[in-house]
This record gives C-alpha cells, sequence and structure tokens, in this order.
C-alpha cells in the first residue's frame, strides 16, 4: 500500500513537470522541485541554486527537443518506495517521441528523490543515465550553474 502512495506521488510529480514542459509553462514545472536541486548525467553533475538556473534547464531542455523533432515524452514511473516518512526513492523510463508515434531514441532511465516539504512533494535531485545523447546531457548541464567536482 505504501509503494502504491509512493508511485501516485511520482506519477503526479511526472505529469506535472512533463505538462510544465510541453506547455511551455515554466511555473508549473518549477513547483515540483526544491532548490538546491542536484542533477546528475553521465557527464557531470552540477547544483542548481537559484531559479535562474533551473529555467537555464527547462529552456534548453525544451530547446534540445524542437531540435530534434520531439513532440511528447513519456515516462514510465518502474519503482518508487519510501525511503522514510518524508523521502521517496524513485525510477522511471523516458521514451521520447516524434510526430507520427515515432520514437526518437532508446529509452533512458531518471532515479529522483523526492522529499515531502509540508505538504508538497518536491524533487531535490535527478540522476539522468543517458548513454546516446551528448547534446542532451548537455542541455540538462546549463552552462550558468556550478558543476560539481568528481
Amino acid at each position: 500500500m505504501q509503494n502504491c502512495a509512493a508511485e501516485s506521488i511520482a506519477e503526479d510529480l511526472l505529469y506535472l513537470t512533463g505538462k510544465g514542459l510541453n506547455e511551455g509553462n515554466f511555473d508549473m514545472f518549477a513547483t515540483c522541485f526544491e532548490l538546491p536541486q542536484l542533477m546528475e548525467t553521465v557527464d557531470g553533475r552540477r547544483l542548481l541554486s537559484r531559479r535562474d538556473e533551473l529555467y537555464d534547464t527547462f529552456k534548453g531542455v525544451r530547446q534540445h527537443y524542437e531540435d530534434h523533432g520531439v513532440i511528447d515524452a513519456v515516462r514510465t514511473v518502474v519503482s518508487a518506495e519510501f525511503i522514510d516518512a518524508d523521502t521517496i526513492g524513485s525510477t522511471h523510463v523516458t521514451r521520447l517521441m516524434r510526430a507520427g508515434g515515432r520514437v526518437h531514441r532508446s529509452p533512458f532511465p531518471v532515479y529522483s528523490v523526492i522529499r515531502r516539504f509540508g505538504m508538497d512533494w518536491r524533487i531535490v535531485s535527478s540522476l539522468y543515465v543517458i548513454l546516446d545523447s551528448p547534446d542532451h546531457n548537455r542541455a540538462l548541464m546549463s552552462t550558468h550553474a556550478p558543476h560539481i567536482a568528481e
């Protein structure tokens, strides 16, 4: 029963972030994240401390989608479970879609940590395992945010 609640929370956040990205609604997108926000890809890590840094990522990912003809990101929760009463670990898989239902490239997993802040659940960190798209990783690794040394 607990894992169903964790999955529901993760699915709600995926829905809102996806809707925000697709519609260009940064405010909707931003409400799903807590700052500071740790983002990791195979190319590095960065800590977003300010709202404008989150906006850079939002813009970069939207531009990446536009440049590659991506019209939707179909994301499915694979697992979500409570780490403690206020923290969820969640893995989802993303499949980027082009017009006509064509898949853009291989699906990729994302692991996120979600925390409760009062009555709201927000993402505090995400690890993107994108192995076949350096430009997608670059879109996630904005030039304005400081990179964290390994």
